[in-house]
Parts: structure tokens; sequence; C-alpha cells
């Protein structure tokens, strides 16, 4: 395929328009071979975590789309936010620009944070070449927004290569090595957490153990039917709601975005930024509380656009999601899931939160947002813990 064509490859590609569809591999397409898959994930995440950084880690990671999108915007890039980190696929047109992005999201976790970001990446024909398929689809959320699914053993084999420091066949990003640039532009990091309307916030990850991509089918779709049967319907379980999204004025809450966005601003301006802020925050909260709308944006309606795009539940090879329940449903969960596992069937992790935690990513206030959940102290990358232990287990079983 010419270069020109697989540039638009995603921004051409149909959208899915059920999440359950982007469970089946069988709607997916393979990513052009000439495309490069990128990881990038803070180093060290979990002990940050638990020291209770767990804000910082969500920062960078989203910071990285940011950067990354941000370097050409005519160009749809695929993208799934992991809590610690991302996953893209870029085209080879934008492989420079995007190092030179991806530096500058370097220097920003290493200056602004205290925290390494490990970025690498790898040629989607090399994993296609060893037979590991490089597969993704595109999900519709509302209108306005779209979410990336990913399947095919190549995304697990990349971020393998990329986290093994002697791997061969990675294209390894180090800010030392040349030109670190990035623009955070869209960034936002504007809400307070949402505390959970029941127990807790679960953030959950269970990935299928078969290698037949059939029965990896049934099971993602038994699983979402169970948590439905055991939930209800996505409203009853979903993270957010419109009515309990607030804005934040808390200086340990606003300093992240602060951070992200003014880490190369003279003190002046990086002062302007926070006083900029503050009026915004005012005049934020003034708009949600009387449902006021401007010319261009309804911002009466922009809350429920947020919960609609939110990515509280997405596919990237295995199906994460961050769900709001009981202790009663969330035992009813796990001891499903313990039966499915026992049986061969899926591995999975847990963990539970007191509340959500929103990131978010604006290029535009009317139609062109995209919001980021996770659990707030770590809730993916601590149930990944768990996750990770079944594996290692699954693989010493006889």
């Amino acid at each position: 395929m010419p270069v020109a064509q697989t540039l638009n490859f995603y921004r051409d590609l149909p959208a899915m328009l059920t999440f359950s569809e982007a469970t089946g591999a069988h709607f997916h397409v393979d990513v052009p071979e000439d495309w490069w898959v990128v990881v990038a994930d803070v180093e060290g995440s979990t002990k940050a975590i638990e020291a209770g950084e767990y804000k910082k880690v969500n920062t960078v990671g989203v910071a990285c789309i940011a950067a990354v999108l941000n370097v050409d915007r005519q160009i749809e890039l695929p993208f799934v936010f992991g809590g610690d980190g991302a996953t893209f696929a870029i085209p080879e047109l934008l492989r420079e620009p995007v190092i030179v992005a991806l530096r500058g999201a370097q220097r920003l976790s290493r200056a602004g944070f205290g925290l390494g970001l490990r970025v690498g990446m790898v040629k989607v024909s090399d994993l296609v070449a060893l037979g590991h398929s490089v597969r993704l689809g595109k999900v519709r959320l509302s209108p306005s927004a779209l979410q990336t699914a990913l399947s095919g053993r190549g995304w697990d084999e990349a971020e393998r290569r990329v986290k093994t420091p002697s791997a061969t066949g990675v294209l390894r990003v180090d800010e030392q090595m040349g030109e670190a640039e990035a623009n955070f532009d869209g960034f936002s990091c504007r809400w307070q957490g949402v505390p959970s309307f029941q127990d807790h916030k679960l953030s959950l990850l269970i990935a299928a153990s078969s290698a037949e991509s059939g029965q990896v089918v049934a099971t993602y779709q038994r699983v979402l039917a169970h948590i439905q049967s055991i939930y209800g319907e996505v409203e009853s379980y979903h993270p957010l709601r419109s009515n309990a999204l607030t804005m934040t004025f808390k200086p340990r809450l606003l300093l992240h975005e602060w951070r992200v966005q003014t880490e190369d601003l003279s003190a002046i301006y990086r002062v302007v930024y926070g006083v900029k802020m503050l009026f915004q925050g005012i005049a934020g909260h003034m708009m949600f509380a009387f449902n006021l709308n401007t010319k261009s944006v309804k911002w009466s309606r922009y809350r429920e656009e947020l919960v609609e795009n939110s990515d509280f539940r997405k596919f990237d090879g295995m199906l994460r999601m961050v769900i709001d329940g009981s202790e009663q449903q969330a035992t009813e969960l796990e001891n499903y899931l313990g039966q499915e596992r026992t049986a061969g069937q899926l591995v999975y992790g847990i963990h539970k939160s007191r509340e959500a935690l929103v990131t978010c990513l604006v290029q535009s206030y009317k139609d062109n947002h995209l919001h980021f959940v996770d659990g707030s102290d770590g809730g993916y990358a601590l149930a990944a813990r768990q996750l990770k232990q079944q594996l290692a287990q699954q693989k010493t079983m006889p």
C-alpha cells in the first residue's frame, strides 16, 4: 500500500458502533507494515503509586498522548491509555517528529515529576515477519469521540521488547540523544476525583488465555454478559455521572496541569498560567452552576458529553474497565472470574479505589474532548500486579 494511502489509514477506518464489537478481532484490521508500534510507560510506576504519586503517574501517561497527537493534528493516530503509560501506532512519516515530542515528554516526566519515562518503537513489519499480528479497530463512544481497540500478539511483543533492556529490534527514545520538544496543548486536569456511588470504584483487567481467536472472543463476550447480569446496564456501573463531576480549586490537584503546561516557561508566564487557570475555573463553575451556553459551546451539556466521551472501558488485547459497585457485586464478580480462571479461560486483576480519577485531553470544548478514567490510587497499575502474578502461576502449571 503506498505511503499516501497508509498515512490516513486510521482516519479512513470505519468505526464500530458497540463496545462488544471491540473485543472481536474479526472486526479489526491489520496495521500497515510501514507503521510503528510505540510504547511509553513510567518506570517504577508501582513503587511510585505505592508512595502516593498515582496522580503524577497518570499525568505523565496522558501528557505523552497529548505530545504525540499534537505532532500533526491533521493525521488521526490510534492510541490507548494504560494508566501508567500509553501505546500508539504511527506512520513512518511521523517517526522523527514523534521521537522529538516523546523526548520532550521524557524531559517533562523527569524534570516536572521526578519520574523516568521509558519509550521505544518497534516496526510493524518486523513483528509480522515473526508471526505476530498487529491489528486494531475503533469504537464510536459518542457523535464526537472515538476510541481505539487493539488485538493481536504484536502489541504484547512490542511492549515486552521495549521493557527488556537487552531486547533487539527496538528503536529506543532517549531525551539525551537529540532534540526534545513537545507540545502539550489540550492536556487538562481540573476535575475533582469522583467518589463511589456505592462502595468503591473497581479497576478490572481481564485477559483471555486461549490461543484460538474464536474462543478468545467467546470468553470476552461471556465476561461482558456476566458483568451486566451482576451490575445491570452500563449506566448502573459507569464510574462517572454528570451530577457528580465538580471542578476543583485545590492547588495540589491543579498543580499537575500547571507543571505540564509551564515546565519550559519563564517564571512570569508560569504565574500568568496559574492565574488563567483560576479565572477559567471560576468561569467554568458559573457556566455549570447556571447551565449557561455560549455561541460555540453548550456548557449545559458538557458534563454529559464528558461522561459519554470517557474511556472507562476499553480493549487493548485485554479488557480494561473501571466500574462503580458494591462489595457484594465485587465478590460475586470475583467468584465468577475465579471459576473461569480455574477452567483455564482467563486471568484477571482487580483493585478497589475510593474514587475515580479523571484526566482530560481537550482539543476543542465544542466537540473534540476525551477523558481518561483510572482508579484514584493507581487502579490499573495495581490491578496489573495481580494479573501478572496469575500469568506467572499459569506458566509454571504442568
